[in-house]
């Protein structure tokens, strides 16, 4: 009977995967509700209640979620795919302080949680203490803890964890380590270097011409590989992701249906809390949406060295874990304009800033005017984030730790208290 029960819960969790793009008027409802995913300590067991009550399975996981990655999205369409309902649970800042230490963590909490509402496969999100769960667990009473055998190995999760579970009949599951093993202390330290190294390059050279240093080797975008989720009936966003080729077909596909499609274009290097909203935005314009991003040489070429910090394939598989995105392409130009020749979107939603202000006289909406689509300009979603600031926080640590020894005030303060012989006091 159990495996009777896994077969048809695996079943629907496959057909899921395979489900065609909502409809403008579901995406607009989910948009409208998305503050509900959001869950207070307090409302913890009546949920849990409710959705017990209706026969489903609770499975709920801890993390930090700094800097989201394509780690964090399989993750979390793994631990989705153990149950029916994903309660994803982001660490407090005072915990990741405890835990982790300086600089962490980079995002406050509720920065963090709102990003994680946008992750396809969380149903809700909670602020709990990651090194002090037991009340959360208690509340929430999930059929299944979702762990990851680092956090065994290092402490965080422990036996009272366990005993707890083992209160009422739960059970933790450990997920072993994906190899190669990406950390978000990794990240982290690579993109530390990445900025540093390009500032280090940038005044050499403006400073010391004749030393001819040359970074370039060492400026590669961080690359997660292809993730691929480890439960055969998770989400897979791999499948989600397209080459520039296959965008006529997929357009064809859809207008058959008679659904809108909208294009959106950007980096989204380190995608930030800015990005998700700005994409719901453009989610909202019509059925389908296809974000579009640029391959790691064109964001190299518009941004310079040292950008991005993602690779494109990574940058992709984040996209494509978004709940309001339908599918991702990646270009190889600066430009999206053969990527409108190729999709001919609906709409195209672009961001509205001075730079664009000419907008109309750009071959973009020439390009849109000439079968009929539309250009609309949405209003940026965040004025104090983006990626550059958080790649220059993340740089920030890394610098004073390299630079530790000149930068000890006290050393250099000492000497102000050195008093001189010649005056005849000492």
């Amino acid at each position: 009977m159990a495996n009777k029960a896994q077969e048809t819960q695996n079943q629907a969790h496959n057909k899921a995967s395979k489900l065609p793009p909502k409809t403008q008027k579901t995406k607009q409802k989910n948009h409208k509700k998305r503050h509900k995913k959001l869950l207070e300590f307090k409302d913890l067991q009546k949920t849990s209640k409710k959705l017990k009550k209706q026969g489903k399975k609770i499975v709920f996981t801890i993390g930090s979620w700094d800097l989201i990655n394509p780690g964090h999205c399989r993750y979390l369409a793994d631990a989705k795919a153990a149950g029916h309902i994903l309660v994803a649970g982001v660490s407090s800042d005072a915990s990741d302080k405890r835990v982790k230490g300086k600089p962490y963590p980079l995002i406050p909490e509720d920065i963090r949680a709102e990003l994680v509402t946008y992750i396809k496969n969380v149903d809700y999100v909670t602020i709990v203490d990651n090194d002090r769960p037991h009340a959360s667990l208690i509340m929430l009473q999930p059929e299944t803890f979702y762990t990851c055998e680092h956090d065994w190995e290092n402490g965080l999760r422990n036996n009272q964890d366990k005993a707890v579970l083992e209160m009422y009949g739960g059970a933790t599951y450990r997920e072993a380590k994906m190899q190669p093993y990406y950390s978000v202390n990794s990240l982290v330290s690579s993109i530390a270097h990445i900025r540093f190294l390009q500032i280090l390059q940038t005044y050499l050279n403006d400073n010391m011409p004749s030393l001819n240093f040359n970074a370039e080797p060492n400026l590669k975008p961080v690359d997660f590989g292809q993730q691929k989720p480890l439960n055969l009936f998770a989400y897979n966003a791999n499948k989600f992701i397209h080459t520039p080729k296959e965008l006529p077909t997929l357009s064809e596909k859809y207008k058959k249906q008679g659904k809108k499609v909208v294009l959106v274009s950007g980096s989204y290097d380190l995608l930030h809390v800015g990005h998700a909203r700005f994409i719901e935005q453009a989610s909202l314009q019509g059925d389908v949406l296809v974000a579009a991003i640029p391959s790691d040489e064109a964001v190299r070429s518009l941004k310079g060295s040292g950008r991005p910090v993602m690779s494109e394939r990574s940058r992709a598989y984040v996209l494509a874990s978004l709940d309001m995105v339908d599918h991702v392409a990646i270009f190889p130009q600066t430009d999206v304009l053969q990527t409108i020749h190729g999709l001919k979107p609906d709409v195209f939603y672009t961001v509205k800033e001075s730079w664009n202000e000419g907008y109309k006289d750009s071959p973009e909406y020439k390009a849109m005017k000439s079968y009929g689509g539309e250009v609309i300009r949405g209003a940026k979603q965040s004025t104090n984030i983006s990626a550059s600031a958080i790649i220059d926080k993340v740089a920030h640590e890394k610098v004073r730790e390299i630079f530790e020894e000149c930068m000890d005030r006290s050393r250099y303060e000492a000497f102000l208290m050195e008093r001189s012989r010649l005056n005849g006091d000492v």
